[in-house]
């Protein structure tokens, strides 16, 4: 009887301290994970922290990649039209040689001239002047009046008289740029030459920097220029920033561009408050966070082993040494005050424990979600959109009104052209959108380079047409046809035709331009690539592929001539009931 008793107390022991040891092992089963899921958030952080600083890095890159780019285009729209100007102004061509102050019959000739450099300088808000020297003569022609040999004139005038003598002496068939330092300020000079006959353009190098410093806000830009000859010309506000220096901590970068055959242009820029900075503090200080989250994670793993597993296991010794009967009741339930206090502080202990893993599962999901539809915002045309939304603001502030306009027609014309390309379109739409289009041609040219009309032939307000193709068809006459020689007329002819096979759209598009030359209308016909003053165009063979795939052998796209090397005509076929 006696040892039958010993065998139930040594049972009752052994599953005691196997329960023991179970609880030691959940609560380290519980805690374990906590812990691999701080350090796991910890390395996302991490890894967000230097994601968030590409992004930044990678954001005032573009930025100032588009700034330079706008900037480059314009000295090559210049140098174009220096050329140009020259080769084709009758103004200039009559600039006798021997031209002095006393030939008051050649006033107005120099009026018109002065004129005509007024204009271009409209164009180009970079430029400070446009001027034209005759070598014989020499005599300088600028919008502000004219310099003789014998006149008394300023240190800026006479600096760029003296520049223009040595210049004008060779004709290198090509704008050539270079610099001018006159009164105290550095110019950069472009000019064509031939025949003793030159144009030219002078900007402001402190101009161009200006224009790179209104990057959008939260960036600080200082530009400033490395010679080909390795000198450097600084801003003022590289001196006073004193840039190269340590800025706090602040996210920094260097950027470098060329610029034309001027060398290259660097840009210091900082990022100085906005969204992405306050990211990156609030990703520091989360980081900090969860580092002190963890470190508190540790000791509270010591004090939970020291406090409360390490007593609980002496506790559990305990009670293998003592009778049963004293420990336990008839419930199996243990009588011991203090030990029903730390289970039932175990329980409240665990719950929260697996409240807090539930929060950062929820927590991790949540960044997963705001993750993805980044990702998908990254796709969109935002960056875009959302820099001509700056510049327009900038230029509303400002009381710029013709910015204002074309930022504003602009960013319609790109949403427009952003909208779902898979389905068709009202022609009413089309019609707006190509006007919105003619609009922004019209300030880049000037009202004088063509005229634009649409003529609707009957009711066509039901029809649909492929979105871009009315678009497509008035850009191709717009640049292949407008020039600064003569002002030409383009014509949108649209209506309706019913055959037995049911009804067509029918487009035409005529222009008074050159037309299309032989080897376009062959390449055209035998679907060959097209390629003019060194660049491939694609826009009407994507056309007729379009409806080839659209409409098959429905649809039709002809082109042609309306005499030799005159008037280019394209006409576009399209059913309206092919998609039922």
């Amino acid at each position: 009887m006696e040892k039958n008793v010993q065998s139930e107390q040594k049972k009752v022991r052994r599953e005691k301290r196997e329960r023991g040891q179970t609880l030691q092992s959940m609560g380290m089963k519980i805690l374990v994970p906590v812990f691999f899921a701080l350090f796991g958030l910890l390395t996302c952080l991490f890894i967000g922290l230097i994601e968030t600083r590409r992004l930044a890095s990678q954001y005032a890159k573009d930025t100032a990649e588009l700034y330079v780019d706008q900037i480059n285009y314009d000295i090559v729209q210049i140098s174009t039209e220096l050329v140009l100007v020259l080769e084709n102004s009758d103004e200039i061509g009559q600039i006798p040689a021997d031209l002095t102050s006393r030939q008051g019959g050649y006033y107005g000739l120099l009026g018109k001239i002065r004129t005509q450099n007024m204009i271009m300088k409209l164009h180009y808000r970079e430029a400070d002047i446009f001027f034209v020297y005759e070598r014989e003569a020499d005599v300088l022609i600028s919008e502000s009046g004219t310099v003789f040999d014998y006149s008394y004139v300023d240190e800026y005038l006479y600096d760029l008289r003296e520049f223009c003598r040595i210049a004008a002496r060779d004709d290198y068939g090509t704008t050539r740029w270079d610099y001018l330092t006159a009164d105290g300020e550095t110019y950069l000079v472009g000019w064509y030459a031939k025949k003793g006959k030159m144009i030219g353009c002078m900007v402001k190098l402190d101009m161009i920097f200006s224009i790179l410093q209104e990057m959008p806000d939260h960036y600080q830009v200082i530009p400033y220029m490395r010679k080909p000859d390795g000198t450097m010309i600084y801003s003022e506000e590289y001196e006073k920033t004193g840039a190269g220096e340590s800025t706090g901590g602040k996210h920094e970068e260097m950027y470098e561009y060329q610029l034309g055959t001027l060398g290259e242009i660097c840009l210091y820029v900082i990022l100085d408050g906005g969204t992405l900075e306050s990211m990156l503090k609030m990703q520091v200080i989360l980081i900090v966070l969860v580092i002190v989250l963890l470190l508190l994670c540790l000791v509270f793993v010591w004090r939970y082993y020291q406090g409360l597993m390490k007593p609980l296991g002496s506790f559990v010794q305990g009670i293998s040494e003592m009778e049963e009967e004293q420990m336990l009741n008839e419930n199996g339930k243990n009588n011991i005050l203090e030990l029903e206090a730390v289970s039932e502080r175990f329980r409240v202990l665990l719950r929260k424990i697996r409240s807090l893993k539930i929060a950062i599962y929820e927590k991790e999901l949540n960044e997963q979600r705001a993750e993805l539809e980044y990702m998908q915002e990254q796709i969109r045309p935002h960056f875009t959109l959302n820099c001509l939304s700056l510049i327009h603001g900038i230029a509303d502030a400002q009381g710029e009104e013709k910015i204002t306009r074309i930022t504003k027609e602009l960013s319609e014309y790109i949403r427009y052209n952003y909208r779902d390309s898979g389905t068709e379109r009202s022609l009413q739409e089309e019609l707006l959108h190509v006007r919105t289009y003619m609009d922004l041609q019209k300030l880049r040219y000037g009202e004088e380079a063509f005229r634009f009309e649409v003529i609707e032939d009957g009711i066509i307000g039901e029809y649909h047409t492929p979105p871009l193709v009315l678009q497509t068809l008035v850009e191709n006459s717009v640049v292949h046809a407008v020039n600064l020689d003569q002002t030409v007329e383009i014509s949108l002819y649209i209506t309706g035709e019913t055959y037995e096979d049911g009804e067509y759209l029918y487009i035409c598009l005529s222009d008074t331009g050159k037309g299309f030359s032989k080897e376009i209308l062959t390449a055209i016909e035998e679907d060959l690539p097209i390629v003019y003053n060194g660049r491939k165009h694609v826009g009407l063979q994507n056309i007729r592929r379009r409806l080839a795939l659209l409409y098959g052998q429905r649809a039709s796209l002809t082109i042609q001539n309306m005499d030799e090397n005159y008037g280019a005509v394209v006409e576009v076929r399209i059913p309206q009931d092919a998609g039922q």
